[in-house]
């Protein structure tokens, strides 16, 4: 699940649910967002998805592998093959 859906999906409750249901929400397959005043103050997201959000963060760091893609969407602008085996190559894959 992106960052994007994450946010989508969430569900708003407030403190004082989220305190008295913490416990339901943590077990839950779905984000949670936590409002205090009706302003977002945490965000409860399953494990799963914050490793995924982690693995991302760490790709966007990887100054080569963004540069490679970078080059794979300027080749397909201009019409050229592009080689999906270059990017795993070098994505050590």
């Amino acid at each position: 699940m992106n960052a994007t859906n994450l946010l989508r999906k969430a569900k708003p409750v407030n403190v004082r649910e989220a305190q008295a249901q913490l416990s339901k929400l943590i077990r839950s397959k779905f984000p949670s967002m936590v409002l205090s005043h009706g302003k977002p103050v945490s965000f409860l997201v399953p494990y799963e998805d914050m490793l995924n959000l982690v693995d991302t963060l760490d790709e966007l760091k990887d100054k080569k592998l963004m540069g490679e893609i970078e080059r794979g969407r300027t080749e397909y602008v201009q019409g050229k093959e592009v080689s999906a085996e270059r990017l795993f190559k070098k994505m050590g894959l």
